[in-house]
């Protein structure tokens, strides 16, 4: 018994000794070496980083892209991965892999806990596309999960922020910080026909004058009392309210009038009007029965269609604010990148941004190659070939020298979008879905939102 127990005693030692043998003592030799940072020799005999993350490591040559879930079908590949397909080939000492999450075009909102989940986890990725979640950016920068860029572009030799349109550089600046650099943007703006409504600024008490006035025409081609509503509050909440002070009005006249206004293209209003076909647009602000028309400058074509579609007759007003001003507003286009807080490799992630935003334009990477550039200086050489016609086979200029003026109008007058999470702007929109429901009248409605803005104001003048 004494030697059977003897030889199971051996046994399990020479087990032991085996363990640590081949396990214990490579990791304890391994971690003689070991640190948050190592440097490596790659096969170009290139020094090489190693950061610690979690479930692996992350070289210097690695970069991950945290991107919405987007369908891939055979040859029918998707623009970022072109994108990333492109700067791989170009940067052999460097790796992009996409990290996809949540659902493209999905009818609920964009699952922003599963990229912060990401971001917070152990292997972050270095860059997001901001494709689909623009809308988040804010959210994101407020939370700290998003880089200022500043540092990087001030030793930067190829991205000069003086090159920008300085009103498209604030899109990208999030409570104070410059967390994305667009590369191209659209313009979002009204036009109205000269033979109706010639002013080139308009303020609010004018837009509701030129209202009553055609009483027999609608404002937009397919109205929804929800849009004229957005139109006033976007640029003209400041004319009901002043946080300064702790005041508000939305129990004036002025606001009675436009919610009676837009409450009669509701189902329940006076105004019920047949639609419009798309294609009839035009037509119809030509000759009254629409007064204006929202639209979307996305390149330097449109001009051209414009011109087309309305002769000379279009006036490109903006938005009515409070102060008259030209008011054209920006969207920051969706394929625009921001570095993560969390990134192993953010020298590395701000090289693709620099090869990004310097890209030469190519037909497989930008379906458009007449986009609107947030960069003055490549604006001005694709203006240029719009004005010669080399970017269509028919050599006709995309653009005349008329259009090229009412152009710079459009981008002296470029203000970035208003914030919709404004907490008077969700009161207002929230308390005015019962009106023009029919479910509350106007006087009621109008109460609860006075009553509703005053207490907000006062709180936050405390």
């Amino acid at each position: 018994m004494f030697q059977s127990i003897q030889k199971k005693t051996i046994l399990r030692l020479r087990v032991v000794l085996l363990f640590m043998a081949t396990v214990i003592l490579p990791f304890c030799l391994a971690g003689c070496h070991s640190g948050k940072n190592r440097e490596s020799i790659t096969e170009s005999g290139k020094k090489e980083s190693t950061t610690e993350s979690g479930e692996g490591t992350a070289t210097s040559r690695e970069l991950k892209l945290a991107v919405v879930c987007e369908s891939v079908d055979g040859k029918d590949k998707s623009w970022i991965e072109y994108l990333v397909y492109e700067f791989n080939k170009t940067h052999p000492d460097m790796v992009i892999t996409l990290m996809p999450f949540g659902e493209a075009f999905s009818k609920t909102d964009i699952p922003m806990a599963q990229l912060t989940a990401q971001i917070n986890g152990d292997n972050p990725p270095d860059l997001i596309l901001l494709r689909n979640i623009t809308d988040n950016l804010d959210a994101l920068a407020v939370q700290g999960y998003v880089e200022d860029l500043t540092p990087y572009v001030e030793k930067s030799e190829v991205v000069h922020l003086e090159d920008y349109y300085p009103k498209v550089l604030e899109c990208g600046r999030k409570e104070g910080v410059l967390v994305c650099i667009p590369k191209n943007f659209e313009i979002d703006t009204v036009i109205t026909s000269k033979n109706y409504f010639n002013d080139t600024t308009w303020t609010y008490p004018q837009l509701l004058d030129f209202c009553n006035e055609h009483p027999n025409s609608r404002f937009y081609a397919n109205t929804r009392p929800e849009m004229l509503l957005a139109m006033l509050l976007r640029e003209s909440i400041d004319y009901f309210a002043c946080e300064d002070q702790g005041k508000c009005h939305f129990d004036s006249e002025e606001f009675r009038s436009f919610l009676e206004y837009a409450g009669s293209y509701s189902a329940w209003g006076s105004r019920t009007f047949d639609p419009i076909d798309p294609e009839d647009y035009a037509s119809g602000l030509r000759d009254g029965r629409v007064l204006a028309q929202h639209f979307y400058v996305k390149n330097l074509a449109d001009m051209k269609d414009i011109r087309i579609n309305f002769g000379n007759d279009a006036n490109f007003v903006g938005f009515p604010n409070k102060d008259g001003r030209p008011i054209h507003r920006i969207w920051m286009d969706h394929s625009t990148f921001a570095i993560t807080s969390t990134s192993n490799n953010k020298e590395g992630a701000f090289q693709f941004l620099e090869w990004y935003l310097t890209l030469d334009e190519d037909p497989v990477l930008t379906v458009d190659p007449l986009r609107l550039c947030a960069n003055r200086k490549e604006m001005e050489e694709k203006i240029e070939i719009a004005m010669a016609g080399r970017n269509i086979n028919d050599g006709e200029p995309d653009m005349t020298e008329e259009d090229l003026k009412t152009l710079r109008i459009l981008l002296e007058g470029l203000e970035p979008m208003p914030d919709d999470n404004d907490p008077l702007y969700k009161i207002v929109f929230a308390e005015t879905k019962s009106y023009f429901a029919g479910d509350k009248t106007l006087d009621e409605v109008i109460d609860v939102i006075q009553s509703r803005a005053m207490l907000y104001l006062q709180e936050k003048v405390k």
